[in-house]
């Protein structure tokens, strides 16, 4: 079956993530970590690619990239062959590292730029024993204190600046309409609503979703529902009950 063509971002703007194929951990030390930050930069500024934000995460990871979308498929087969490689080199496994090809999600409004910041500096909050702006691993401080790999002028424009960039993620899911000033995404039909959660997820996305762990799953679900999927839709979609999506959603 041939893969869908990916959507184009007016922005250029991608919120891109990928993951260790069935969510084996890629990211053993920070060895590991180190090197991949390190090789994913070199390989944007070769190809033109400004990172906007990113997370490591110990089976996947998150980018928000801004530039055109052939380079960035460039930039992502080069990163992802990299980490595949050094990955079997260092750890004598054999066979695929990663599942799949790589997700990314157009992000094409300024609400939705600040969201996906918030959502892709969030991830480490459930980790034990530390907290989303102590983590090493993501652009989160380079925010806070201005070093790092990140083209940080652009958003925290959007956001107003440093004080209101913390405050946002101090925040509830809701405060995204404290900075939009456009109204919400109206509904949107049941195709496309299917083709946002595809584009999101993977094509597999139902199960890809229903097998997450609760934390990462609810946040999944407050994304599309975000996106402008209803929670009747995610229903149908997911085939998880609306007892918990609601009170995921809500949050």
């Amino acid at each position: 079956m041939p893969r869908s063509a990916r959507c184009r971002s007016s922005s250029d703007i991608y919120h891109v993530t990928a993951r260790g194929a069935g969510r084996r951990t890629i990211f053993e030390d920070d060895e590991d970590r180190s090197r991949f930050v390190g090789k994913l930069t070199s390989i944007c500024r070769a190809h033109g690619v400004s990172i906007l934000a990113w997370c490591l995460m110990d089976n996947h990871y998150h980018l928000l990239l801004r530039g055109d979308l052939e380079r960035i498929s460039q930039v992502m087969r080069r990163a992802n062959t990299s980490l595949a490689h050094w990955y079997n080199g260092r750890y004598g496994h054999v066979g695929p590292v990663l599942q799949g090809r790589f997700s990314s999600v157009p992000v094409e409004s300024e609400s939705h730029l600040l969201e996906a910041v918030r959502y892709i500096h969030l991830n480490p909050r459930d980790r034990e024993g530390g907290s989303f702006r102590e983590y090493p691993w993501s652009s989160y401080r380079q925010y806070a204190d201005g070093n790092g790999i990140c083209d940080i002028e652009s958003v925290l424009s959007a956001f107003g600046g440093k004080t209101q960039f913390e405050d946002f993620h101090e925040t509830g899911d809701d405060a995204i309409e404290m900075f939009e000033e456009k109204p919400k995404r109206p509904y949107v039909p049941d195709a496309e609503a299917r083709e946002i959660a595809s584009k999101a997820y993977g094509d597999s996305f139902a199960d890809e979703i229903a097998t997450m762990d609760k934390p990462e799953r609810d946040r999944a679900l407050r994304r599309l529902h975000g996106m402008g999927i209803s929670i009747r839709q995610l229903e149908r979609l997911t085939g998880i009950g609306r007892g918990i999506i609601q009170p995921a959603v809500k949050r």
